[in-house]
């Protein structure tokens, strides 16, 4: 039995339907993220869990209890904002010790408590600051240290990171994760952050228009989108627009602007409208004449890790991303082929107005 259910979770306000049948199932000690653009209900969906929003109907149960209509306060969760919302007049050890002690907890053991989870953030010499005398990045660790100290059974995150900056941001996610992991708390994660909720999450849950789209691991979401927008939102891809044309002996042939390009044969059938979808990074430069389709360079730009090349072709323009291993002497308006294989290619059914 799942540890945290959401169960047909409906949120209208008026005429407007914020999130509409989601379904979820969150197992023990596991990190999921809530992923997509603004507007998709992933936020209302996580204030629905914290008992902030009402369900208009649905049910969300907890270790087997249902939590619908129970007051935020007897739900025993721990919730991290994207502000951070210390406490300005206390040391970071009474900030952290807030939560304790409004559940009663005697003293010796919420002192203990509180000694262990500044340890865990290291931020066990900085007890008796204040906020004020402390980083961004270790305000949230403060933040992120109140909630944990309750022992929640689970952790709401809402965008805790996006204040901070690219270095710090990227620290933190190794921290966050770290401590997850050592404490074992069953995580839930808002974020519009796709690179975010890779790195961080066992799996990762698209929403869009108010509904969950795919759900999977990080790299099976990638690699297996279902449609293109979760292809599309999950990084950079090349989408043409095709149609079967055959298959056979494994393959599909996809008639992309009048030229076939083949993948792997998947459920579509013959005549049915596709998008033909490639990443950057599955694509590889070879000689003209050498591989699927021939194109120009039509700009390049060094990323320091790697260099992102647009590439005009007869079908439109391809982004290629190559590492940064060796010297590129690809050079503007240079006449190149570009090549991948049938398993690279995902057919993802298109809707036809």
């Amino acid at each position: 039995m799942s540890f945290l259910r959401l169960e047909g979770l409906v949120k209208r306000f008026d005429d407007f339907v914020a999130v509409e049948g989601m379904n979820l199932n969150v197992e023990k000690g596991e990190f999921v993220s809530l992923l997509g653009p603004s507007g998709c209900g992933k936020t209302t969906t996580l204030q629905m869990i914290a008992g902030f929003v009402t369900p208009t109907q649905g049910r969300i149960l907890i270790n087997n209890q249902d939590v619908t209509h129970l007051k935020p306060s007897k739900r025993n969760l721990g919730i991290v904002f994207q502000s951070y919302a210390l406490f300005h007049h206390m040391t970071i050890f009474d900030n952290v010790a807030f939560g304790l002690k409004m559940r009663k907890i005697d003293k010796v053991e919420s002192d203990e408590r509180v000694r262990e989870i500044l340890s865990l953030v290291h931020l066990k010499d900085f007890a008796h600051r204040y906020p004020r005398e402390l980083s961004g990045g270790q305000q949230q660790r403060v933040a992120l240290a109140r909630a944990m100290v309750i022992r929640p059974e689970v952790l709401l995150l809402d965008e805790p990171l996006s204040a901070l900056d690219a270095k710090i941001r990227e620290d933190m996610q190794t921290e966050l994760r770290s401590i997850q992991r050592t404490l074992g708390t069953t995580t839930i994660l808002v974020t519009h952050d796709q690179s975010e909720a890779m790195a961080l999450s066992d799996r990762v849950a698209v929403m869009n228009k108010a509904r969950l789209a795919q759900i999977d691991k990080p790299f099976a979401l990638y690699e297996h989108p279902r449609d293109s927008f979760v292809t599309e939102f999950l990084g950079k891809s090349n989408v043409f627009e095709g149609s079967i044309k055959d298959a056979n002996d494994g393959l599909s042939s996809i008639d992309v602007s009048g030229l076939n390009l083949l993948a792997n044969n998947t459920d579509h059938t013959i005549g049915q409208a596709v998008d033909f979808s490639i990443r950057p990074e599955k694509i590889r430069f070879v000689a003209q004449g050498k591989g699927v389709i021939d194109g120009t360079i039509s700009s390049r730009i060094f990323l320091g890790n790697q260099w992102v090349f647009q590439v005009e072709t007869s079908i439109g323009e391809f982004s290629v991303v190559s590492l940064n291993t060796s010297h590129i002497d690809i050079d503007q308006g240079s006449v190149v082929g570009l090549d991948w294989t049938p398993s690279e290619v995902r057919l993802l059914t298109r809707e036809v107005a």
